[in-house]
């Protein structure tokens, strides 16, 4: 499996792209410009397959406009794209693209599965999506009043990796660290809150969950030091598992 670190970083970040994780075939949000980052890191867009949205925040879910209109532009509709996510996600999917380029008509996307050879698939708390590649368990996650919230748990090639972006601690959230081998999560400052979770209290995840290894995205441009349990990956970094 390859993991890519697409982006790493929150909506404020400076130096960090907002936070969208590409593993194999399959993109884990896609807030505004990740699209340009995708393209910035020479992945080709048309193996793109799955697009996975944990909620509707701008900065996790804005940018699917522009990667409807590149695989368009870019004919590569021969393969179907599937937009999974929270409850509602085809329609908040046509809103933003009627909002955005609807040119007046706001019927321009009633169609739009068969106008972008795309699936929607909604997922609620532990429902799952399943091929004959691997399984998605979407998971309810806290994030202050922030609702629908989903993390997810992928069981790939005899791995479970969770991605947990955004949350705050709750029990969802540490069903994920006691299943995982790798945990993709949100550490977006120093001191955790309803919102978001601490790095001073992520570094003690790993003290508890030996078998997992903890991945710190989300992250805002705070100063990293030396730490031999949570990995701090920058955007553009691989990680093969």
């Amino acid at each position: 499996m390859k993991i890519t670190f697409v982006g790493t970083g929150t909506m404020g970040s400076v130096n960090r792209c907002n936070t969208s994780i590409l593993v194999d075939n399959i993109l884990f949000d896609i807030g505004m410009g990740t699209v340009k980052q995708v393209e910035r890191l020479k992945i080709y867009t048309k193996s793109i397959n799955y697009v996975v949205i944990s909620h509707f925040h701008a900065d996790h879910f804005l940018d699917i406009p522009n990667l409807l209109f590149g695989r368009r532009s870019r004919k590569e509709l021969d393969n179907k794209l599937i937009v999974i996510g929270p409850k509602d996600i085809r329609k908040k999917t046509v809103e933003l693209m009627t909002f955005t380029h609807s040119d007046g008509n706001i019927h321009k996307y009633d169609k739009i599965e068969e106008k972008y050879n795309m699936e929607f698939v909604e997922l609620q708390n532990e429902e799952q999506y399943i091929t004959d590649k691997f399984k998605l368990t979407a998971l309810e996650l806290k994030h202050g009043n922030c609702v629908p919230m989903n993390g997810y748990v992928l069981e790939k090639d005899e791995n479970v990796i969770s991605y947990a972006c955004d949350t705050a601690f709750c029990d969802n959230y540490f069903k994920m660290c006691e299943v995982s081998n790798y945990m993709l999560s949100d550490v977006t400052g120093l001191k955790t809150t309803d919102m978001h979770i601490g790095l001073e209290d992520y570094r003690q995840l790993c003290k508890k969950y030996p078998n997992c290894a903890f991945y710190a995205v989300h992250r805002s441009d705070y100063d990293i030091y030396e730490s031999n349990d949570v990995k701090f990956p920058n955007d553009g970094e691989i990680l093969n598992i």
